[in-house]
C-alpha cells in the first residue's frame, strides 16, 4: 500500500543489504562495491548497475542508498523504503547506518502467521518453527520500539485491515508523507519475472482491497496439535499484545517438537529444490555470498528460525 504513494518506491525484498552492512569493517570497500552491484536481487528490481554508479560512495550504506535512489528514480518517486520481513532482526544495525529512517513495526496474531507459514509453498514451515520465528521477530521489534520510540510506529495487522483508511493516515503522518489514497492505483515493481513466479501463490491476494476475511482463517484451518504448539511457544507475548489464547494451559510436548524438527529438515530440502527450480541464480548467489563474507555457517545454523 505504501508503494502506491506517488512519492514512495519500495523494491522487492533485499536480504543482501544486512550482510554487506555487517561485514563493512572486515573487507575493502571497493571489493564490497564490486560484489554488491552484481546481486541478483538488485536485478530483480529491474536495475543493472555498475561500479561506476556507486564509485563515489564512501560507505556501504551510501552505496545501498544510491542503488535505492536509482530504483526510486526509475519509478518516478522520491523516497525509498524496504519491506524485507527479516530486517526486523537488524533494526539497530539499520538505524545506525540510516539514522534518518523511520520504522513501521507490523504485528499479526501468531496463530495466523503460523497458519500462513505452514501452508506456504515457499517457506515450508511447521507450527513449532513458525511460532519460534514469530516470537523471535516480535521480540526484536518490541525491543527496538522501547529503545527508539521516536522513530518507530507499531501497527496491528488486524487494525489495518479493519480500518485501512484511518491506519494508513496514521502511518503517512508518522512518515511525514502528504495524504494519498493508498488503496487505489497499483504500482508493480518491474524486472521480477523469476521472483513473481516463485512467489505467485502467496502473493496472489496483493491485488485485492484490504479485508478482514484472513484475520481468523486459522480458526478453521489450524489443527489442534499445531494450535497447542503455537500457543505454548507464544502465549506470554500473545497476551501482552492483546491476542486471547484459545487454550487454558497449552503444553509443548517433547515428542511433537522432535517430530517437527525432523519434518522441518525434510521441508527445507523441498524449499531448496523450489529455489533451484524458480530462483536458481538467487539461491546459488545467496550461498556464495554468505561463504565469501564469512557468514555461511551462521546462516545455515539459524535459517530455520
Amino acid at each position: 500500500m505504501l508503494n502506491r504513494h506517488p512519492q514512495v518506491a519500495i523494491p522487492l525484498e533485499s536480504l543482501f543489504m544486512i550482510d554487506y552492512l555487517r561485514v563493512e569493517q572486515r573487507f575493502e570497500l571497493d571489493w564490497l562495491k564490486a560484489l554488491l552491484v552484481t546481486e541478483p536481487e538488485i536485478h530483480e528490481w529491474g536495475l543493472y548497475p555498475s561500479v561506476e554508479d556507486i564509485k563515489d560512495c564512501g560507505t556501504v550504506a551510501d552505496a545501498i542508498s544510491r542503488l535505492h535512489e536509482l530504483y526510486t528514480a526509475s519509478q518516478g518517486a522520491e523516497i525509498w523504503g524496504e519491506k524485507t520481513p527479516r530486517f526486523v532482526r537488524d533494526l539497530d544495525l539499520l538505524h545506525e547506518h540510516f539514522p534518518g529512517a523511520r520504522f513501521v513495526h507490523l504485528i499479526r496474531d501468531p496463530r495466523a502467521v503460523a497458519n500462513s507459514l505452514i501452508q506456504s509453498d515457499v517457506h515450508r514451515s511447521d507450527a513449532f518453527h513458525a511460532a519460534q520465528r514469530w516470537k523471535k521477530d516480535v521480540e526484536h521489534g518490541l525491543a527496538f520500539e522501547v529503545s527508539n520510540p521516536d522513530v518507530t510506529l507499531q501497527v496491528k495487522y488486524e487494525d489495518l485491515v479493519s480500518d485501512p483508511g484511518a491506519v494508513l493516515r496514521t502511518i503517512m503522518d508518522f512518515l511525514g508523507l502528504p495524504y494519498a489514497d493508498l488503496e487505489s492505483e497499483k504500482r508493480v515493481p518491474g524486472g521480477a519475472e523469476e521472483y513473481s513466479e516463485f512467489y505467485a501463490h502467496i502473493h496472489a491476494n496483493l491485488d485485492i482491497r484490504p479485508s478482514t476475511k484472513f484475520v481468523d482463517k486459522w480458526v478453521s484451518q489450524m489443527s489442534a496439535r499445531d494450535l497447542e504448539v503455537v500457543e505454548a511457544v507464544c502465549r506470554d507475548m500473545m497476551v501482552k499484545l492483546g491476542y486471547d489464547p484459545k487454550l487454558s494451559s497449552p503444553r509443548l510436548k517433547a515428542t511433537v517438537v522432535t517430530w517437527m524438527k525432523i519434518k522441518r529438515l525434510l521441508l527445507a530440502i523441498l524449499q531448496a529444490m523450489r529455489y533451484l527450480r524458480y530462483r536458481r541464480a538467487y539461491f546459488i548467489r545467496l550461498l556464495w555470498r554468505k561463504w565469501k563474507l564469512g557468514l555461511l555457517w551462521e546462516f545455515l545454523w539459524t535459517v530455520n528460525y
